[in-house]
């Protein structure tokens, strides 16, 4: 058993398509199905269901996915070790994080790579949702954190993380905290105040406005910390994804008839030719999501 084999095997269980998981580990189709086969020969049985396009784990299959998984990060961590020790070097890979995506999100995610991967080194920098994918492409980011990312691009590898629903941020004893959902009527009477990087503005203002409803913000800022705490200090009203507090003494409610969400991704250049501590960040944020 080689470990090429195991990391093949992995992609197939994460992708559950020969395609894809040979795409991902930068080899021919032909030649991970057959590295597949020679697993199973060596094993005694079959890993994978294939019933013309639909491809499942077998219980055999299911019961060493997660051993295999050991194996692999065990791998992982004896290279970086020995990489650390033999040539004094880290690795270093520079991500952006889109500004509305709040820390707690990211930082559970990053504490569990930088243990996993001893000879990695981040750095994290602010962005816009705009600007992501142009860095990409110049080069000058590694990979980024974005939400609702908005290429199709064969060059851009994105893996989807999860959502989060748009709800209405108010302080603590607001009045219609003890409400289960805002209506719109009671919306329009609020303070409020305008998050201006705040991804769903148009869509928010638009559905409002249809509804012949205009909030006139009291407060404007690009400044998440400063328009979060204003409102938890009762200075008004603001739209929120739902994970996306930072500050404490905030209550979120849905506002009816209001259904918005947002995907937050991992992007970055795909294909073989990039880093392998950026391959391997991107395989550890794949099992992140499905976890």
């Amino acid at each position: 058993m080689e470990f090429n084999q195991i990391r093949y095997f992995l992609q197939l269980a994460d992708t559950l398509n020969f395609t894809e998981a040979a795409v991902r580990s930068g080899v021919s189709q032909p030649t991970l199905t057959r590295a597949i086969q020679r697993l199973e020969q060596e094993l005694g049985g079959t890993l994978v269901y294939r019933d013309g396009k639909d491809t499942r784990l077998t219980a055999l299959g299911r019961d060493i996915r997660s051993e295999f998984a050991a194996l692999a990060e065990g791998e992982q961590r004896v290279r970086a070790l020995s990489l650390n020790r033999v040539r004094g070097r880290r690795e270093t890979l520079t991500l952006g994080v889109v500004n509305t995506i709040a820390p707690a999100l990211i930082t559970g995610f990053v504490t569990q790579a930088l243990h996993q991967l001893p000879m990695l080194e981040l750095v994290l920098e602010p962005i816009t949702r705009d600007e992501g994918i142009e860095r990409l492409l110049k080069g000058q980011l590694d990979g980024c954190f974005a939400s609702d990312p908005m290429t199709k691009s064969a060059k851009i590898a994105t893996v989807e993380m999860f959502r989060e629903k748009l709800l209405l941020a108010m302080a603590q004893g607001h009045p219609l905290a003890s409400q289960t959902a805002v209506s719109l009527a009671d919306l329009s009477e609020q303070p409020y105040l305008d998050r201006l990087h705040c991804e769903f503005r148009m869509r928010v203002n638009d559905h409002l406005r249809a509804r012949a409803i205009i909030m006139i913000p009291r407060l404007r800022s690009e400044r998440e910390d400063l328009i979060q705490q204003a409102v938890a200090e009762g200075a008004g009203v603001c739209m929120l994804p739902e994970h996306s507090a930072i500050v404490p003494g905030l209550t979120l409610r849905p506002v009816e008839t209001l259904d918005l969400s947002r995907t937050i991704a991992f992007q970055s250049i795909s294909g073989s030719g990039t880093a392998v501590v950026l391959r391997q960040l991107r395989m550890l944020i794949e099992r992140h999501a499905l976890s």
